[in-house]
């Protein structure tokens, strides 16, 4: 710990007590460690049996005051980091977490941005394939079912050379549509899959 980060950090302390009251939060200021001042972040720990007490540390008011004094003796108003433990490999803990967590959270984000075009693209199919049917005639006969079997296979062909095929949630929503396909034509779905493979197989140079 640096000895000039500390008395800097005493001073601020009391005059963040001169301005605000309360027994937990003279305890929080109190057990608050300055571990390093990283360009113009300083980073604070809290002892990990004390966590709860840092709640009392970011309320917006008692933070203005902390912001404040920290900016008389720097000149400049330092970000605040308050982290459970009290070392510098606390602190280096806690950037690998938050890297983690950064991490996870925009493979998350791609993620869903994946699905939502996937489920957006292939859903367009999707009803596109139930109003074909609804506007079927005479539905109930074999011949007319095959007629929209027909209609359906191409509508689906034609969505194919548009859409991708790369993730498994693309698959996910092609076996949807021709799950639907089947149950309208009254067929297994692996027969409805096979002969859009087979007429694919056949447009194939």
């Amino acid at each position: 710990m640096n000895q000039e980060l500390q008395v800097v950090w005493n001073t601020v302390r009391e005059k963040v007590k001169e301005k605000v009251t309360g027994r937990s939060l003279y305890q929080a200021l109190d057990i608050l460690t300055p571990i390093v001042m990283e360009g113009e972040t300083l980073v604070l720990g809290m002892p990990a049996e004390h966590a709860l007490l840092a709640s009392h540390l970011n309320a917006p008011t008692v933070r203005r005051y902390i912001e404040l004094f920290l900016e008389e003796a720097y000149g400049f108003r330092p970000q605040i980091v308050i982290i459970e433990g009290t070392t510098l490999n606390d602190w280096q803990l806690y950037q690998r977490k938050q890297e983690e967590l950064r991490r996870l959270t925009e493979a998350s984000m791609r993620k869903q941005a994946q699905e939502a075009r996937a489920y957006t693209s292939w859903e367009a199919v999707y009803e596109q394939v139930g109003r074909a049917f609804a506007a079927t005639p005479n539905r109930s006969l074999a011949l007319s079912r095959a007629r929209y079997l027909q209609e359906a296979l191409q509508i689906v062909r034609e969505a194919m050379q548009h859409l991708s095929l790369e993730s498994e949630m693309d698959e996910r929503q092609l076996n949807r549509i021709i799950e639907r396909i089947a149950t309208n034509v009254d067929a297994p779905a692996a027969l409805i899959a096979w002969l859009l493979l087979q007429e694919l197989k056949s447009e194939q140079p």
